[in-house]
């Protein structure tokens, strides 16, 4: 069931975007009764992380596949490129970034920087089994840095480096973010 009222939650919030949702939406599209909904998730808020949370692992698992089988520094390459991307095609998180980016970058009391965080550990991971060999505290300083650099470019794709065109952040990747990795 739970799965059943993410999936509608996320067709909810994309189409009208997470400060207009509201729970009577998820509840009729989840074909639900609201106190349902409530047991499941007591706010919005907690629907809503818990709809973005899913959407993050989702992310994060098909650059662990982009990953696999690269060594360290094209695995840096191909997935700031496929993130990059990935923040324009996903429909919820295209719809966040350019309506609401402060909910990507903070929901739930959740400072941008606890978001960045959270994310590092995960992007150190994939760079480990890329077979990055620098200590544990430089990786996942680097890891932090490419993300930090990512949700910036996410926010704001247009700048002296075009980042909705694949061989411009590939490029950028490659010159900027590759050498930082060992």
């Amino acid at each position: 069931m739970t799965s059943g009222i993410l999936d509608a939650a996320e067709r909810v919030f994309t189409q009208y975007g997470a400060r207009r949702a509201n729970v009577e939406d998820v509840a009729r599209a989840a074909g639900i009764s609201r106190s349902t909904l409530y047991r499941a998730y007591p706010t919005k808020e907690a629907l809503l992380q818990a709809v973005l949370d899913r959407e993050i692992d989702e992310f994060f698992d098909q650059l662990d596949l982009v990953a696999s089988d690269l060594p360290p520094r094209e695995a840096i390459v191909e997935c700031f490129t496929a993130g990059i991307a990935l923040t324009r095609e996903i429909p919820l998180l295209a719809r966040l970034v350019e309506t609401e980016p402060e909910i990507i970058t903070g929901i739930g009391g959740a400072t941008p920087t606890s978001a960045v965080l959270g994310s590092a550990h995960r992007v150190a991971r994939t760079l480990r089994r890329s077979g990055a060999t620098m200590p544990e505290e430089e990786l996942y300083v680097v890891a932090e840095l490419m993300l930090r650099i990512a949700y910036t470019y996410m926010l704001n794709p247009h700048g002296t480096v075009d980042m909705t065109r694949d061989d411009a952040v590939r490029d950028y990747a490659r010159r900027y973010l590759a050498p930082l990795v060992h």
